[in-house]
């Protein structure tokens, strides 16, 4: 499949935003307007209402640092687990699995941990268990994207949670994405994973770290014997 640049990401009509909450966010304004010119009292309940939206919306721009040798988070939220486990689907190699659990008012956006190519992208049907569960990742509706980079190939699995239940996906194969690019979001809070070869590269950070996608240092790449 021939290559192609991730095209250039839609700039948000408010800075920090995601373009697809612009209705949503639309809405809530109208009815705050409305309320206010009829119950002015009540206004409150719409506009919290909105700048609850807008935190589930939330899109902060980010910084990635040119670390060709790092790996970086995927997605902001705390460390479930790092564990050893066989990945079947795109890496077929024993692996290190990073789990990241993702609250309701984290920011959604999961990206790239590394420069790459997109070569795979597969949705799978599942359960909505909390994100805790030891068989969530396995068992939950998911979206799969694999990245082969220059050392190896990488798995992000973005996993659908019990609340809202709502993933997106925005490359295809054949983009060329690089480290802190979107990729897809995880609305309403879950969990993402990241799989790396065993052997590749090692992750600095444990259990219970806190991480900002694009920006935490994850580890890095081990280098070539």
């Amino acid at each position: 499949m021939p290559e192609q640049t991730l095209p250039k990401e839609r700039t948000p009509a408010i800075p920090g935003l995601d373009p697809d909450g612009m209705p949503l966010l639309g809405l809530g304004l109208g009815l705050t307007g409305l309320t206010l010119g009829l119950r002015p009292r009540f206004a409150a309940v719409p506009l919290a209402l909105t700048a609850l939206a807008a935190a589930f919306y939330r899109d902060p721009k980010r910084a990635t640092p040119q670390e060709p040798g790092t790996l970086f988070a995927l997605a902001d939220g705390v460390v479930l687990q790092v564990e050893e486990v066989y990945e079947h689907r795109f890496i077929h190699s024993d692996c290190l699995r990073l789990s990241v659990h993702m609250t309701p008012l984290s920011v959604p956006v999961c990206r790239s941990p590394a420069p790459g190519v997109v070569r795979m992208v597969e949705h799978v049907a599942g359960e909505f268990r909390a994100a805790s569960d030891a068989e969530a990742g396995e068992r939950n509706e998911r979206i799969y994207i694999g990245l082969q980079t220059d050392w190896g190939p990488l798995l992000i699995a973005l996993i659908a949670g019990p609340v809202a239940r709502r993933l997106v996906c925005r490359v295809n194969p054949g983009d060329r994405v690089e480290a802190g690019a979107r990729l897809g979001a995880v609305r309403f809070g879950a969990r993402a994973d990241l799989y790396v070869q065993r052997d590749a590269a090692h992750f600095a950070l444990g259990r219970g770290a806190r991480l900002v996608a694009g920006v935490t240092r994850l580890g890095e790449v081990a280098p070539s014997p």
